[in-house]
C-alpha cells in the first residue's frame, strides 16, 4: 500500500478541495452566518495547497501542474472576496470546483494504470464527494451548537444526500461482485466476489463493510436521531462516520492503483 501513498493522499485532497465548496448549496447564506462560509473556503484552500503540495514533492512527473496552481489562485481569490462579506453568491463558489474537477480529470488520466471510462470517472468522483459530504455534514452539524434556531432541515438534506451517494456506491458495489474479474499476483483470473476471499482481496471486503455497509447503518440511527431533534447526538454519530468513510475510502484507492478496481 505505501508504495501507492503518495498518489492516494494527493487525489484524496485534491477531490476533497474540488467537491466540497459545492455542498455550501445545501446551507443558504440566508440561513447560516457568513463564518460557516468563511471556515469552510478557508479549510478548502488549506486542502487544496497540501494536495498541490503533494503533486509537486512526489509526482512532478505528471502535466498540468500550473492549472492545478492557477486552481489554487482562484480558490484563494474567491475566499479572499467572501471572507467578509455579507452577500455571499454560491455561484462564484462553484467556479473553483468546476476548475478542480477539470485538473483532477486530467490527473486521473495519467495517474491510474488503466484506462478509465466516463463511467470509471463518475464512480470515482462519487467516491470524493462521500469523503466531502461526511465531513460537511460533520462540520454542519457541529454549526448547530453555534448558531441559535438554526433549521434542522439543512442537516437532513446533507444526510439524504449522503445516503444517496452511499446507495450509488452500494449498487455499484454489487454490480461489480457479480461481473468483475481480477488477475491476482500469481497471474490467474478470479471473480471480484472470490477475490475477496484470497489473502491479496481481503482488505478489499474490509472497504466494503467501512466504506459502504456501517456508514449506511449509521445513517440510520443519524436519521432517527435527527427526528427528534438531537442534534448533537447526531453530530457524534457523523463523527463515527467519518473515520469508517475514511477507513474505507484508504483501501478503495488502494485497490483501485493495486489492481484498477474501480469502486
Amino acid at each position: 500500500m505505501f508504495s501507492f501513498l503518495a498518489e492516494i493522499l494527493a487525489i484524496t485532497f485534491l477531490g476533497f478541495g474540488a467537491i466540497y465548496p459545492l455542498f455550501l448549496w445545501i446551507s443558504p447564506h440566508k440561513l447560516i452566518n457568513s463564518g460557516f462560509y468563511r471556515f469552510n473556503q478557508g479549510m478548502v484552500s488549506i486542502v487544496i495547497s497540501i494536495g498541490i503540495i503533494f503533486i509537486y514533492l512526489s509526482l512532478s512527473h505528471y502535466n498540468n501542474f500550473f492549472l492545478g496552481i492557477f486552481w489554487l489562485f482562484i480558490q484563494l481569490f474567491v475566499t479572499a472576496i467572501y471572507w467578509k462579506a455579507d452577500n455571499i453568491n454560491n455561484i462564484f463558489i462553484s467556479i473553483p470546483p468546476i476548475i478542480g474537477v477539470t485538473y483532477l480529470t486530467l490527473i486521473m488520466s495519467q495517474i491510474f494504470t488503466v484506462d478509465l471510462s466516463i463511467i470509471n470517472y463518475i464512480i470515482i468522483f462519487n467516491s470524493y464527494s462521500i469523503v466531502a459530504l461526511v465531513f460537511f455534514s460533520m462540520i454542519l452539524g457541529h454549526w448547530y451548537l453555534n448558531v441559535i434556531q438554526l433549521p434542522i432541515n439543512l442537516l437532513q438534506n446533507s444526510i439524504i444526500l449522503f445516503s444517496t451517494l452511499l446507495a450509488i456506491r452500494l449498487l455499484w458495489n454489487a454490480y461489480a461482485l457479480i461481473s468483475f474479474e481480477v488477475i491476482d499476483n500469481y497471474g490467474i483470473v478470479l471473480s471480484l466476489i472470490n477475490f475477496l476471499w484470497t489473502f491479496e482481496g481481503f482488505l478489499l471486503l474490509i472497504a466494503m463493510l467501512f466504506g459502504v455497509i456501517i456508514p449506511i447503518l449509521l445513517n440510520v440511527f443519524i436519521w432517527n436521531t435527527l427526528q427528534i431533534q438531537s442534534t448533537q447526538s447526531a453530530t457524534g454519530l457523523i463523527y463515527v462516520s467519518v473515520v469508517s468513510v475514511l477507513f474505507g475510502d484508504l483501501f478503495y484507492k488502494y485497490y483501485a492503483f493495486r489492481f484498477g478496481i474501480i469502486l
